[in-house]
């Protein structure tokens, strides 16, 4: 009486594994673009590290970069837990837009000390704040040098001496 097909998937169950193939894809490339940058990140923060004289693997370690990045950039000390809380702030998810903000203001006065130290100027440190993907590779890989010596204020931007 009725011709129903028992074995064939009805056009829902065909559409539903189709979109379900196209977004397993769809991660799975951007599994491999986020993993990639990843890496060039941390080659970039691995030879800017070796460029300023220290050594490479120090790139490697989280928080201890960024201790080794408070030298390089010549700032003082007390910049390193400013950010390093800042940092943790954002990272934990509060609902405040005050922490990545401020967290952003600290990473522009990391960018520029470092700008300054590898003789780049004030809008390639803007680059380095806000398009690190960016602007790191160019530091690390382009023909910039470190100089130690290089002028920079211990507060950075927010000092009130003149340079």
């Amino acid at each position: 009486m009725y011709d129903y097909p028992i074995n064939e998937p009805s056009t829902f169950e065909t559409m539903f594994t189709n979109a379900s193939i196209a977004v397993v894809v769809l991660f799975v490339i951007l599994f491999i673009v986020i993993f990639a940058l990843a890496v060039l990140m941390i080659a970039s923060n691995c030879v800017i590290f070796k460029k300023a004289g220290e050594k490479w693997w120090k790139g490697l370690i989280p928080l201890y970069n960024s201790w080794v990045e408070t030298r390089i950039s010549g700032l003082a000390w007390w910049w390193f837990p400013i950010f390093a809380v800042l940092t943790g702030f954002t990272a934990s998810g509060t609902q405040n837009y005050v922490y990545p903000m401020a967290l952003v203001l600290v990473s522009f006065n990391y960018s520029y000390n470092m700008a300054k130290k590898f003789g780049k100027s004030n809008g390639f440190a803007l680059l380095v704040t806000i398009l690190p993907v960016v602007g790191l590779p160019i530091l690390a890989f382009g023909s910039a040098t470190y100089n130690k010596e290089a002028p920079v204020d211990k507060n950075g931007i927010f000092s009130i001496e003149n340079n």
